[in-house]
């Protein structure tokens, strides 16, 4: 599943190096975290995998974008509801970054 980081007031600008320095202040809550340069790269578990990365949208504003994969959906769920706990708590949101790749 990927997610899009977002500030909860629109009306605030996304510092994506905040944003990514604020993820992975989270992440190592969690698990051990790996930079590989603007990427970030944890395994809080033995079946889910986390990759933090950014990216640009078609108006070349860029996006922090979080990846999360697991086969084991319980895993999933917890990790998901940490990380959305986490970061709300600090003025950001998730949100899925594309709906149709859910369930493939």
């Amino acid at each position: 599943m990927e997610y899009t980081i977002l500030p909860s007031d629109p009306s605030n600008v996304l510092r994506s190096t905040y944003a990514l320095e604020l993820i992975e202040k989270e992440l190592k809550e969690i698990c051990n975290v790996v930079k590989a340069g603007a990427s970030l790269l944890c395994a809080p578990s033995a079946d889910v995998l986390v990759l933090v990365f950014t990216s640009f949208n078609e108006g070349r504003q860029l996006n922090v974008r979080l990846k999360v994969q697991s086969h084991n959906s319980q895993s999933l769920v917890n990790i998901l509801s940490q990380l959305a706990t986490r970061l709300r708590e600090q003025g950001y949101v998730m949100t899925l970054a594309t709906s149709s790749s859910i369930f493939r």
